[in-house]
């Protein structure tokens, strides 16, 4: 058989710089897939349902992006939480020690830490809810990282009922990280021991997943990821240059263009890539003709390159001041005023939002369980940060701390105990009583001339427009010239005490209560003594050494009126109401509340909210640097 003649024709020479691939970004992109019972998060190959993976890939490959991450949701997380006291007192001490134990690991300031990270990286937070065995409290509050989660498909009424955890979704076939399904929170259905909460930062274009609010910067976090690559290969490769290798002896099959291309770029070339470009003509020339192809200015141009790296990804993270992050920019000095000022900027635009997100997402879990009480997250300022708590202590007064916090001053007679104090003096039990001789008054005297209406906890009450209200007169009256003389001094009046439209005479007294076995001597005198006091005779009291010791810095006077007998005490003010004897009792045996008080045209005078909290009871159990 004659075999048939196959003309072969040259083909054209193809540089080798014929193609040139541009890199597309990652983009955040959910869909279903047929057979998962999830949502896939992440379209684009090599990270299909791998985005958060992706994200944390940029995290650890970008110096600059990490820094700001870090800086970021530091300031998220704040110093702790701080509750506000006003709620009912039994809520703020559940919530209390639900923050000392959040979970068996860590505290809430643990907790607060991973999730800020979390949804400032990722755009989202993921907690375990595990309730107690009867399901009607909170057992603990667990993190789970978000990129172990995946949304199930929303039932038929559209709603999210299921979530999904695989310890590695990239090997999910694996019968060891096969995704465990798990019920969403749901405070109606507590039928499952455990439920997870999925809170997402709302992105445009996705309905159930959360994107960081720096995608946008995704080109430039990878761009500061290559540049270090660069910088890196450089010194790795020996500071190679870029090279143009011309082969002038003919030019070989595509093949054979390969091999030798292959084979000088595995012998010469560094780390990172490709340093040489080859090409092959027909000059008869057997010496190879080598050219560099270095820029004379490239320093220049990575610096310049580099400065607009650490601009954009400024930008992309909404970042006033770059000092702020620890990144040193030129032109910027860094002082302490712009630093605040950028920091007050910054704190209202990105980081108070997401401490918002955080706070509602707890307050909806704690809600469900009957702890309905305020709280927030404590503050980082970059002043307190830069110069520390001691340093501030020698240098600024109470007052002046306080304004940096944004608190009121302190009146004159009160101070604020703190943890660290050590007793100056040790007082017996009957120096106390002596010192606490001639304030307050023995309440069976009292009663010889009133009668006791309303006995109560204090309480920082509001204004009630009730119709009886336009009885009140404010007017206050001498009650030392209406009143007989008993026993002890009941005759003391008391800025407290007034009378309503009839001229009837209310006295407001204050009695100590609480733990009946106390340690402290101070409360065992004031118990001893079960003597009512006026609002003054406490105060007065906050200006003598009557518990030396306990003050700030181990000051002798501190404001018992607040504080009591001193951090962790179990005691707190009892207000009671007395009407003068010569009216009619509404009921001899009724205790009356503030209400009903009120209707009879006397209006107690409200007071501070520590007043009626045992210092046991209050945050850092009335520490103040704990």
């Amino acid at each position: 058989m004659t075999k048939k003649k196959i003309n072969k024709t040259k083909k054209p020479y193809v540089s080798p710089l014929r193609e040139v691939y541009l890199a597309q970004a990652v983009t955040p992109e959910a869909f279903e897939s047929a057979g998962d019972s999830w949502v896939n998060y992440g379209s684009a190959a090599p990270y299909k349902n791998l985005y958060p993976q992706f994200i944390i890939s940029m995290y650890n490959a970008s110096a600059t992006h990490r820094a700001i991450v870090d800086s970021a949701s530091t300031m998220i997380a704040g110093k702790g939480m701080l509750i506000d006291t006003n709620g009912s007192t039994e809520a703020v001490s559940k919530l209390n020690a639900l923050f000392k134990n959040i979970n068996s690991k860590e505290t809430i300031e643990g907790l607060l830490n991973k999730i800020a990270k979390d949804l400032y990286l990722q755009g989202g937070i993921a907690l375990n809810i595990i309730y107690t065995k009867d399901k009607t409290g909170i057992a603990s509050i667990t993190h789970i990282p978000v990129e172990k989660i995946r949304i199930g498909l929303p039932n038929a009424n559209g709603v999210v009922d299921t979530y999904f955890i695989s310890s590695d979704w990239s090997n999910y076939r694996k019968k060891e990280h096969t995704p465990k399904p798990i019920a969403a929170f749901n405070p109606n259905d507590r039928s499952a021991t455990n439920q997870i909460l999925y809170i997402a930062d709302y992105t445009p274009g996705l309905d159930l997943y959360g994107a960081p609010s720096y995608s946008a910067s995704t080109n430039w976090i990878l761009t500061d990821s290559l540049v270090s690559e660069y910088y890196y290969n450089e010194v790795s490769g020996g500071f190679s240059p870029t090279t143009w290798i011309n082969f002038n002896s003919g030019q070989p099959t595509e093949e054979e263009q390969q091999t030798i291309e292959n084979s000088i770029n595995k012998k010469m070339t560094g780390v990172g890539g490709k340093k040489m470009v080859m090409t092959f003509t027909d000059e008869g020339v057997n010496v190879p003709d080598i050219q560099n192809l270095s820029l004379s200015d490239a320093p220049a141009q990575y610096l310049a390159l580099n400065e607009l790296v650490i601009q954009n990804l400024m930008i992309g993270h909404r970042v006033v001041s770059p000092a702020l992050m620890g990144v040193k920019t030129e032109g910027q000095l860094g002082g302490k005023n712009e630093l605040l000022e950028a920091y007050e900027l910054y704190s209202r635009s990105v980081i108070q939002p997401y401490q918002d997100i955080i706070v509602k997402a707890l307050a909806r879990v704690f809600s469900a369980v009957g702890i309905d009480v305020d709280f927030s997250i404590k503050d980082v300022s970059p002043f307190a940060n830069k110069f520390g708590v001691d340093v501030l202590k020698e240098v600024l007064t109470t007052d002046e701390l306080r304004a940096e916090l944004g608190l009121e001053p302190l009146e004159a007679t009160e101070e604020v105990i703190a943890e660290d104090t050590k007793l100056s003096k040790e007082l017996a039990e009957n120096e106390i009583e002596a010192m606490l001789e001639g304030l307050g008054e023995l309440e069976e005297d009292l009663l010889n001339d009133y009668e006791l209406i309303a006995t109560e906890e204090v309480e920082d009450e509001e204004e009630l427009d009730l119709d009886y209200e336009n009885r009140l007169n404010l007017g206050k009256v001498d009650l030392a010239k209406k009143v007989k003389t008993g026993k002890g001094y009941p005759n003391r009046k008391s800025k407290q005490d007034g009378t309503n439209k009839k001229g009837e005479l209310f006295r407001v007294r204050y009695i100590y209560t609480g733990n009946k076995s106390p340690e402290r001597k101070f409360c065992k005198a004031m118990l001893k003594a079960n003597k009512v006091y006026r609002k003054e005779d406490i105060l007065k009291m906050s200006t003598m050494a009557v518990n030396p010791g306990w003050g700030e810095g181990g000051k002798n006077t501190y404001s018992i009126w607040k504080f009591k007998g001193g951090g962790a005490c179990k005691h707190k003010w009892f207000r009671k109401i007395y009407l003068q004897k010569g009216t009619k009792a509404i009921n001899d045996d009724e205790v009356l509340s503030t209400t009903k008080a009120r209707s009879k045209g006397f209006k107690p005078v409200a007071n501070e909210q520590q007043v009626p909290v045992a210092p046991n009871d209050m945050p850092n159990k009335g520490f103040i640097n704990k």
